[in-house]
């Protein structure tokens, strides 16, 4: 996808459909919610910002404005994602960033590397984050939503399959715990046993 490399008009119109039954969500056209779409506007980012530069009058301005804030959210977690981004904007090469990385957080990943995480795990990020915006807004504003609170971490979360796994023997049809708190006890799990084959090895 190439927003900037004709001069036809950016349509910035998109879809997003809901399936009651399965939790499904499904896009068309122009929106945040495509990981292909995110990937295009980061590497399209520096020409779209200045073009759209004090032009309140465009809508290529507050698709940029609205892009930063829920790139920002997606990646406060990840400092070492959000100066990839930092210095991929900047129009800095691969080879100056992964000495970069080296020197700020003391990981060394490869080139190709850093180039995946560009193109596939950023974009996933920012469209994840994206969904999570609309999933809030259409359960808050346009239908009533089940929210749960997570029995592990305490927070309130929205009863979907993006945040619970499914489970037909609860009544709601969800497990107690959420997917993050589930995940980290997995990779809880699979840290300590990894230090148990480390110890029987030596």
């Amino acid at each position: 996808m190439k927003l900037i490399h004709s001069k036809h008009i950016i349509k910035l119109d998109g879809e997003v459909h809901f399936d009651d039954e399965t939790g499904e969500i499904t896009y068309s056209g122009f929106t945040f919610l495509n990981p292909k779409v995110c990937e295009a506007v980061l590497c399209n980012y520096s020409r779209l910002k200045e073009d759209s530069w004090g032009n309140f009058e465009n809508d290529t301005w507050y698709m940029i404005n609205d892009f930063e804030k829920i790139c920002d959210k997606a990646l406060e977690k990840y400092p070492l994602y959000m100066r990839i981004v930092e210095y991929k904007i900047d129009g800095m090469p691969n080879n100056d960033i992964q000495l970069l990385i080296q020197q700020e957080f003391g990981i060394k990943h490869s080139v190709e590397y850093i180039s995946s995480l560009w193109r596939n795990k950023i974009p996933k990020l920012i469209a994840s984050a994206a969904e999570d915006e609309w999933l809030e807004f259409h359960f808050t504003n346009e239908e009533r939503g089940k929210f749960k609170r997570c029995s592990r971490c305490g927070r309130m979360k929205l009863a979907h399959n993006k945040y619970f796994s499914k489970n037909k023997t609860s009544k709601d049809g969800f497990y107690s715990i959420c997917k993050e708190c589930r995940n980290a006890a997995s990779k809880k799990n699979a840290l300590g046993q990894k230090s148990l084959i480390d110890i029987n090895l030596l």
